[in-house]
């Protein structure tokens, strides 16, 4: 039997509830799977086996809708990105009362991941939504799974472009811009670019979601991550080399970094580090998700002494950071 609108909106804020407010991994899942079963059952876009085929943009590449689809099974990250948007906005609403805020969510994906469930703990008074793709086939399906789940109060546009060169509309002031578009070292996805072209445009209150997302240069040792994995609690021993970008709020394009590579008996492997402020300490850290894997850059055999490693950002259709020696 089908769920009323009702029922399926119970569902959500239930789903919701586990999401921002319990620890146990057990019902974090049961949340997630919940949620995406709600929406694959409304939309007819199902996180399963990924037949569809990404966009290549001048910027870097757009997943494709069932690949965003799955984003929302990683636990830690949709854990902590919904925690850190919804800090945001109550700071928001704290600190402009009696304001609709205005989300920009760019590279909305075929469920709006990150602003659907808090639908729950706002109003459409409170909360309004630009919800902004790329792809036709993702923004076509948050189109139907916002109407049927009533939700359509909620969004002033659905708006099929590129977030690249998106113009705010003079119309709707913009509190917030969410996006979350990039991999692990902010390699092959557009993040940077849309960064770019988006903080520029906002008034200097409005809140930027990721807050900041750091790359560093890290030495380590095979042996020790393995321990990571096998020993409860273990931290593994690594080597920082330098920061090698930080994007945030006062943005600025990667410049050209020089880092000096201790040496070492012992770390022989040179990796990039990614971790992830979504707002307010919501932190995603190394290995807690696909994000913040870390990235091999090379392996540095018989290091008897300092090698200096110049870091560079390509924006190109395949973005990310070459290194040379």
């Amino acid at each position: 039997m089908e769920l009323t609108t009702q029922q399926r909106n119970e569902s959500i804020s239930n789903a919701t509830n586990a999401l921002l407010f319990e620890d146990d991994y057990l019902h974090i899942k049961n949340a997630i799977d919940q949620l995406h079963l709600l929406f694959a059952g409304v939309t007819g876009v199902n996180a399963g086996n990924i037949t569809d085929q990404d966009i290549h943009l001048p910027s870097g590449k757009a997943v494709s809708t069932i690949k965003a689809a799955h984003c929302l099974k990683e636990l830690e990250r949709t854990r902590r990105f919904i925690r850190g948007i919804y800090r945001a906005i109550n700071h928001l609403l704290d600190t402009i009362p009696g304001h609709t805020i205005n989300i920009l969510y760019a590279g909305c994906g075929p469920y709006a991941t990150l602003l659907t469930p808090l639908t729950s703990q706002f109003t459409a008074a409170q909360i309004n939504f630009i919800l902004l793709d790329i792809n036709p086939d993702s923004l076509e399906a948050a189109k139907i799974l916002y109407e049927k789940l009533d939700l359509l109060d909620y969004v002033v546009d659905f708006v099929c472009t590129d977030a690249t060169t998106y113009k705010f509309p003079d119309s709707v002031r913009i509190d917030m811009i969410i996006s979350e578009t990039m991999l692990n070292a902010l390699r092959k996805e557009p993040q940077l670019a849309i960064m770019n072209n988006l903080v520029p445009q906002l008034n200097p209150d409005a809140i930027f979601i990721p807050e900041h997302i750091t790359v560093e240069a890290v030495l380590t040792r095979w042996e020790e991550e393995y321990k990571y994995f096998i020993t409860p609690d273990y931290q593994p021993k690594r080597i920082k080399a330098g920061l090698v970008y930080r994007a945030d709020r006062k943005f600025q394009l990667p410049k050209p970094v020089v880092i000096h590579a201790p040496a070492s008996e012992t770390h022989n492997r040179l990796d990039l580090f990614t971790e992830i402020n979504v707002f307010g300490g919501e932190m995603l850290k190394t290995y807690n998700c696909s994000l913040t894997m870390p990235l091999a850059v090379c392996k540095l055999e018989n290091q008897n002494e300092d090698i200096a490693v110049t870091f560079e950002y390509v924006m190109s259709d395949n973005p990310g950071f070459t290194c040379t020696f």
